[in-house]
């Protein structure tokens, strides 16, 4: 569809910060950062100005 989810990311470490993802349902844009916890598990943390006030999820590769 041509949606870009997310954007931004700069390399940290093991993870990928200082990004903006978007919340497709509401059109609000948030800052967000993500890990790979396995390699096939993706720790991807959207928030609000500081991490404590925002929401993680786990992406997990789908096996076809």
């Amino acid at each position: 569809m041509g949606l870009v989810v997310i954007k931004g990311l700069k390399k940290n470490g093991s993870e990928f910060s200082d990004g903006k993802i978007l919340d497709p349902k509401s059109g609000k844009l948030y800052q967000c950062y993500i890990e790979l916890e396995n390699k096939d598990k993706l720790k991807v943390r959207g928030y609000l100005g500081i991490s404590l006030l925002g929401r993680t999820q786990y992406w997990h590769r789908i096996k076809s």
